[in-house]
Order: structure tokens, then sequence, then C-alpha cells
């Protein structure tokens, strides 16, 4: 599995992904020796590391292999953000690791990845100390366990976010005022309102709405703003007063607000932010680290620099709440490297390292000390606004089936949105569809 082999999967070849999908499995399955097995460097380890590589982790790999030339080797093997979506993402790892062969010695994975990908890993219980784990943020921790074992550790956090063109509000007559109000926190009737205050006919806010999982981060955002202990007191029952009203606000948003054109149900993330600075949108649902991540492709650069971000307004009757994300670092149980795999890792959590991952990638660290040590605060003075947009920040559920819950979760979101059937029928059907899924599980 070399950095070539998925390199070559492009975009615009992706009009035959599923066919180019088995042609890469089954090389990959039946011929291994020429796409994973190489010769090495004499005495040299190579770790092969599976992420979207941004310009903060070519910088560390770098850094690492310098410091470790004639010893170790960390070998990216890169999933551009521009290239694969999360789902795209997902399935690719989850084929490689379910065949028997190696190749990849570290991955990272979304947070509610981490259930899933439990039995292809290793525990990482023996390899951390109880002072190491406790220098990590309590947060990030969250979901890097999974029958009481540390299954993963965190790499970085991002956070759900509202961006918008500052340049183009500032041209208007009433800008200033909604950027004042939105810095201030406002609910989302209050920021529909605006659409027609400001007379905006190009897109207003725009946000991914494709059936896929950041549809699904987008309606718990507002679910949990209106019950943050959804989950925990119902479960995937969906057909509640709180799972109607959080789904009414998206239908409504697209079809009779028209505050987010419904062309936005055919976007991921990466194609919302190409409309969005394309079609000169005002506002976008994004992560934190958008502003980076798309640095080695961006849309255009003249008008990207003039983002800004701000908290995402909030249900009425609700609280701020944006989702969490991010991605955890977890080792293959049949990598034969993990010692120094281990180390990387360790280096990867390192003050230097983490303070790299947010001055180059806009990534939250998941150190405690970035948030606390004085240096830090002088340095990068933002840090109180960052703690206090995530004391807002919320999780999707930890549940071992969570993937293929979502999954259903985004066609039924994904069909009510579109119009196709009746918010309550797509509610009944998820929390129908789900409670199928389970009782199938349970019978396995």
């Amino acid at each position: 599995m070399t950095p070539s082999l998925w390199g070559s999967v492009r975009p615009k070849v992706k009009r035959h992904w599923g066919l180019i999908f088995l042609i890469v499995l089954a090389l990959l399955y039946l011929v291994p020796i020429y796409f994973i097995e190489r010769t090495p460097e004499e005495g040299v380890t190579e770790i092969y590391f599976a992420d979207s590589i941004t310009e903060a982790h070519r910088i560390l790999i770098d850094r690492y292999n310098r410091d470790h030339a004639g010893t170790v080797k960390v070998v990216p093997i890169d999933f551009p953000f521009a290239d694969f979506s999360t789902n795209e993402r997902k399935e690719i790892l989850a084929r490689s690791l379910r065949g028997e062969g190696g190749g990849i010695d570290l991955l990272a994975v979304d947070i509610v990845w981490v259930q899933r990908f439990a039995r292809w890993c290793e525990p990482l219980d023996r390899y951390f100390t109880p002072e190491e784990l406790a220098a990590l943020v309590p947060d990030a921790l969250y979901s890097c366990y999974s029958g009481g074992r540390l299954l993963a550790v965190p790499l970085d956090r991002v956070q759900g976010v509202i961006y918008y063109r500052e340049d183009l509000l500032q041209s208007l007559r009433r800008g200033g005022e909604v950027i004042r109000a939105l810095r201030k926190g406002m609910t989302w009737p209050e920021f529909e309102g605006w659409k027609k205050k400001l007379n905006w006919t190009r897109p207003f806010y725009v946000f991914p709405a494709a059936e896929y999982e950041g549809l699904i981060c987008v309606y718990i955002e507002n679910l949990l703003s209106l019950d943050p202990l959804y989950f925990s007191a119902h479960g995937f029952e969906f057909t509640t007063p709180q799972a109607k009203a959080a789904l009414r606000l998206l239908v409504d948003m697209l079809n009779k607000e028209q505050v987010t054109p419904l062309v936005a149900t055919t976007f991921t993330e990466t194609q919302s932010y190409k409309y969005f600075v394309e079609n000169d949108g005002l506002f976008i649902r994004g992560w934190n680290s958008y502003d980076k991540d798309y640095r080695r492709n961006p849309f255009d650069p003249a008008k990207e620099r003039h983002l800004r971000k701000a908290s995402i307004p909030y249900p009425s009757g609700g609280i701020p709440a944006s989702m969490l994300g991010g991605w955890n670092l977890m080792v293959p149980t049949n990598s034969a490297k993990k010692k120094a795999t281990v180390d990387f890792i360790k280096f990867l959590l390192s003050r230097s390292s983490q303070e790299i991952f947010y001055s180059k990638g806009s990534y939250y660290p998941v150190i405690t000390a970035f948030y606390e040590d004085s240096s830090y605060l002088v340095q990068y003075p933002e840090i109180s606004e960052m703690k206090r947009l995530m004391s807002t920040g919320v999780h999707r559920p930890l549940e071992r089936d969570y993937t293929k819950y979502s999954e259903i979760m985004a066609h039924y979101i994904s069909l009510a949105i579109r119009n196709r059937v009746p918010i309550d029928s797509a509610l009944a059907g998820m929390t129908g569809a789900i409670k199928a899924e389970r009782a199938a599980a349970g019978a396995r």
C-alpha cells in the first residue's frame, strides 16, 4: 500500500470509483508483494502512516525522519480532503484492515470510527503511563476507549463553526451590525431574518447537506442544542418533539425560508466550500480547520483571505452547541512495528508537535498545557475564545455500530430535506430502520 497507489485515485476518475475500487482491492489482496512489501533501506524501520497529510503533517514527518535518519522512517499515505470524503476514507481503511496483509502501521480515524475499528487494532493501555494520559485533554480522550480499553489516542480536534465573508458583509449597509450580532451569538430565526434585511440575492448560507456524515453533524448539533442529554434519555428513538424540531429547522432552511440553496443537498464539505467561494456566498458551516485544510488546493485565495469564524447559530429555545470532531490514532494489530509506531505517536503528542498542528493547521491541540501555559496564552491570545467555543462542544453518541446508524439517519434526513417524504415519516422510518439493524446485530 504505497503512497502512489492511493494518490492515483483522483477526482477526475471518481465516476468510475466502484470499478477502480474493486480493482485496487483485488491488487491489494491478491498481489500484496507489489504494493505493500518493498525492500526498505537496510536497517531502517518504515512506518506507514495513513492520514490526510497537511502542511503540519509534512513538517512533523520531515522533522521526525531527520531526527531518526538511518533507523526509522515515516512514510505517509495521503488521503487529501479534496479527494476523499470521510465516508470514502472510512471504507478504504476498513476494507484494508479486513485483509490479512500488512501495509498500514498507523492510521488516523474519525473520532466516531474507534468503536468500528476496535476489532482490528491494538489496545494501547500498556504503551502509555497514567501521567502521559493525564497530560491529554480529558474531552479528547472521550472517544478513545472501547470496552474499557484504550484503543486510540487523540491527535487533534476540530469544531463546527460558521465562516463569513467579512469583505462582503462590510460592503453592505447593515453588514457591521450582522458581524457584531453573530459574534455575540444568535438563534437560527434571528440569523435567517438577516437574509431579507440585507436583501442578499446570492447564496446566503451554505452547509454540506448531501447524504453523508456531514449532514448528521449538522442535525445532531441542533438536536443536542434542544436537549443536551438526548441520546442518554432517548437513544436512537427519533419520534420525539425535539427530534422533529431539529429536522424541521433544516427542512425549512432549504425549502421554506430558502436560506440555503437546494443544490446544497448534493454537497459534501469540499463541494460546499467550492460552491460557497465561487458564488460569493455570505456564510458557510465548516470546521475551524477549513481555512488551512485546503491550503495546497485553494479555491480562490483572494476571496478566502477574507474568511472569518464565529459561533454557529442555534435553535430557538436551545443553547449554543457545535459539533466536536477530529482524528484519533490507532495501531493495527497486524503491524509488526508497534514499538517504533508508538514512539512516533508520542512525538506527535509532544508540545512542539501539537503547537505545529495548531499554528499550521488550525487544529485544536489535545494537550492540556496548550490551554494553560502562560507562554502559549501570550503567543496565541485567541486561546480564550477557543476555550469559550469549546465549552459549547457536543459529541455524537459513542456506539459500536454508530457508523451504520449514521448511514440510516443520513438517508432519511436527506429524504426529508429534499421534500421526498414528510418529516414525521422520515423520523419514524429512521427509528424503525435502526431498531431493525440492532435486532439483526443481536441475532448475529
